[in-house]
């Protein structure tokens, strides 16, 4: 594996706070990754940094305070998930989540900025969990110009809305990830999110996993592979 130089920074992109990884060469894309609910960027620059690619990773910060601490996308009902998870891992499919649309407009932002200071870049949206539902339903209602996508431990949302907007989605690289032992979002969620995506022609790559909520070695093994063929 070749050393790459790599260069850490915080910077203001529209308005959210982001970790800007940059390498010390021209970098092949601008990846964008979005964490989970009660995580910040942080939790994810080491990731970024482990993958030793010529790729500018931008890791922003949700625009919310979420109540467990960190930040988060939107924020969430705490009684009423668990509730829910008192009878297992959760398919949030049914959920039309109240925020998503302001964190729709604020990723949207996001991407158009990064997109003008980096135009000579493709963009690659990344998603763990949380931030997962909001990288595929942005892609799907406001078509921003994405080269790729990943969706690590994450869950369909506005399934009933997401169905009609799926044409769009032909040819896309996708890459798709979910442990057998998450004990959150069920991997029957995964799984269905899989089969939504190349049932709309996506390029699909599929990768389960024996652990639970979380981003594990053979996970990053794929992804990077994953990316590498986007250089």
């Amino acid at each position: 594996m070749v050393a790459i130089t790599m260069r850490e920074v915080t910077d203001d992109i529209a308005g959210l706070s982001t970790v800007v990884i940059s390498p010390a060469v021209a970098p092949f894309a601008n990846v964008v990754m979005l964490h989970g609910y009660a995580m910040t960027p942080r939790d994810l620059a080491p990731f970024a940094h482990s993958m030793t690619l010529p790729a500018r990773f931008l890791v922003p910060a949700g625009p919310v305070a979420a109540i467990q601490g960190g930040s988060a996308w939107w924020e969430i009902d705490h009684d009423a998930r668990a509730g829910a998870l008192a009878a297992g891992p959760r398919d949030l499919h049914l959920e039309h989540p109240a925020g998503a649309a302001e964190a729709r407009a604020h990723l949207l932002r996001f991407l158009h900025e990064v997109q003008a200071r980096w135009s000579r870049c493709p963009v690659v949206l990344i998603g763990f969990s949380q931030g997962g539902m909001l990288a595929c339903d942005v892609l799907l209602r406001d078509r921003p110009a994405i080269a790729a996508m990943a969706l690590l431990s994450t869950s369909r949302i506005f399934a009933d809305e997401w169905r009609p907007l799926l044409k769009g989605l032909r040819e896309l690289p996708v890459f798709v990830s979910h442990g057998r032992t998450d004990a959150d979002l069920a991997f029957s969620a995964g799984e269905a999110l899989r089969d939504l995506l190349a049932h709309a022609g996506a390029r699909v790559m599929w990768v389960p996993h024996a652990q639970g909520h979380e981003i594990p070695l053979v996970v990053w093994r794929q992804l990077r592979k994953f990316l590498s063929v986007l250089a």
